[in-house]
């Protein structure tokens, strides 16, 4: 019997292609991908799920960290549902 580790949802922030506002996206493991989700409009993409996807988003998240300089509206951005419209 093998066990299989459950691995919590992962928040992240991103800009969604569909709707265009930067907004709080979830993560949700399923085997060998995951379901990455806009907690704003609901738009799903399967992403590969591998043992260093948390580092990629860690990564993500310290471009947008930067990015707060310029546009500090990004750190409103720490719910599910959050989103902005940047120009």
């Amino acid at each position: 019997m093998q066990k299989t580790k459950k691995v919590d949802p992962i928040l992240h922030r991103q800009k969604c292609p569909a709707c265009e506002y930067y907004t709080v996206y979830r993560a949700i493991p399923a085997g060998d991908k995951a379901l990455d989700t806009c907690t704003h409009c609901g738009h799903q993409v399967a992403i590969a799920w591998h043992h260093e996807i948390k580092a990629v988003f860690k990564n993500s998240e310290k471009f947008l960290k930067n990015l707060e300089e310029m546009c500090p509206e990004l750190k409103e951005l720490r719910n599910p549902g959050d989103h902005i419209k940047l120009d």
